[in-house]
């Protein structure tokens, strides 16, 4: 699996680095030309690395302003609860309050001392997925027949609640890709059976 590690500039290495340290819990990895004097410097938490280096090396000036429209979003393996409360206690600048998002996430946003904005994000606990197509199910119309005691979404199912066959579900699952990836239907289609094949669902050899 591929990895990205961001490269952000920053006006003070030095402070950057402490705040990342010792306010967000991120650990030290490599400080270039050396920890003293750093030019350059990454940082990493639950696997994800960020990388910095001095704004003034890269030819932006100290009148321009940094982190504008840039937002970072990072899955930590940490309770994200624990992690929220231990962010407050520091005083960390938090931006957006954390909350379960309709798509399933549960996150917030906190930003850091360059103005670069970091939303942590983990799976909600307070959400279902519909075991058929994987959607988020939080509001009662998002359930198959209206109830919460239905596994499936109300895409996935008929008025009553009952599952579709594959092949509707299927069908449906071809022209989301096809709208939401800009697949022709022969690459949306294999796309999707491979998609529905990881779902409990369908997962078993369909």
């Amino acid at each position: 699996m591929g990895a990205i590690s961001p490269l952000l500039s920053v006006r003070n290495m030095i402070d950057t680095i402490e705040f990342y340290r010792n306010s967000l819990g991120f650990e030290m990895g490599m400080a270039f030309p050396d920890a003293d004097n750093p030019q350059y410097a990454s940082l990493t938490k639950d696997e994800m690395s960020l990388m910095f280096d001095l704004a003034e090396n890269v030819g932006i000036g100290s009148d321009e302003k940094l982190g504008v429209g840039v937002n970072l979003y990072l899955n930590i393996d940490t309770d994200i609860d624990e992690y929220y409360g231990e962010l407050k206690s520091k005083d960390v600048r938090i931006t957006v309050e954390i909350k379960d998002e309709p798509f399933g996430i549960r996150d917030f946003t906190v930003e850091d001392v360059n103005g670069y904005r970091l939303t942590f994000n983990q799976p909600s606990k307070n959400v279902r997925m519909c075991m058929s197509c994987g959607m988020p199910m939080v509001a009662l119309e998002d359930f198959g027949g209206g109830s919460t005691d239905n596994a499936f979404c109300a895409h996935c199912t008929t008025p009553d609640g009952s599952l579709k066959s594959y092949d509707e579900v299927l069908e449906g699952m071809i022209g989301f890709m096809m709208t939401t990836r800009n697949m022709d239907r022969a690459a949306a289609e294999g796309a999707a059976r491979e998609y529905m094949s990881g779902l409990p669902a369908w997962g078993a050899g369909t």
